[in-house]
């Protein structure tokens, strides 16, 4: 017999946040790692038609920006990176291999629905912590997402 969906959904909202904290915690350990090597984690791309930016991912700072389009975009990339040291962000996170929350007992669609609220910019930690048992701050830290 399952316990009460109540129940159910506060064991799911746990294993949310402790799936998020852990792949998180594998992200930065990977970019540290990456920077240990020498190497620059950027963000930034296209915006638009023709515009784009190279962001230090670490510093938010803007290493470059144009209205170019790809070839003035790849050109100032070579010249900032002639070593080929700068790895884009999204190539970190499109490594990594992501763990599906699975909730015996809650419908997949319902259990999609918690994992998108849990982990929502929206979410009120404090509600959030209220329902679970969970200090604040235990539950802050684990819905960060870098």
């Amino acid at each position: 017999m399952l316990p009460p969906v109540s129940d159910l959904l506060k064991e799911h909202v746990k294993n949310v946040l402790e799936a998020n904290y852990a792949g998180v915690t594998e992200t930065r350990r990977r970019i540290e790692e990456l920077e240990a090597q020498g190497h620059r984690i950027i963000t930034g791309g296209q915006i638009g038609q023709d515009g784009w930016d190279i962001i230090d991912w670490r510093t938010n700072e803007i290493l470059a920006a144009g209205e170019g389009g790809l070839d003035e975009y790849e050109a100032a990339a070579g010249k900032l990176d002639p070593d080929d040291k700068f790895i884009h962000h999204d190539r970190i996170l499109e490594d990594e291999d992501l763990e599906y929350v699975s909730a015996p007992g809650i419908p997949d669609g319902l259990a999609n629905a918690v994992e998108d609220w849990v982990l929502s910019d929206d979410a009120d930690p404090e509600e959030i912590a209220e329902f679970i048992g969970w200090p604040v701050e235990k539950v802050e830290e684990y819905q960060a997402d870098e």
